[in-house]
């Protein structure tokens, strides 16, 4: 399923937002800031990829975290 991937906030997983942090901002100056869009896909099975379809087209945005999901990085 084709998607476009909106990025919303740096986030420690302790500590929560570092948006408005020193770091944060510094991280904020490349190409990852708020707003940013990308496009990406995400593999799902045709259930899924229906249930996804119903809840956005009744006007729900659904928000997902990236981590790593390789085991020496992404």
């Amino acid at each position: 399923m084709k998607v476009k991937l909106v990025f919303h906030d740096w986030i420690d997983p302790v500590t929560g937002s570092i948006y408005q942090t020193q770091k944060g901002i510094e991280l904020s100056m490349g190409d990852f800031h708020s707003g940013t869009t990308f496009d990406g896909e995400i593999i799902v099975d045709p259930f899924q990829e229906e249930e996804l379809k119903r809840a956005i087209k009744a006007g729900n945005n659904p928000v997902f975290y990236l981590i790593r999901g390789e085991p020496n990085g992404l």
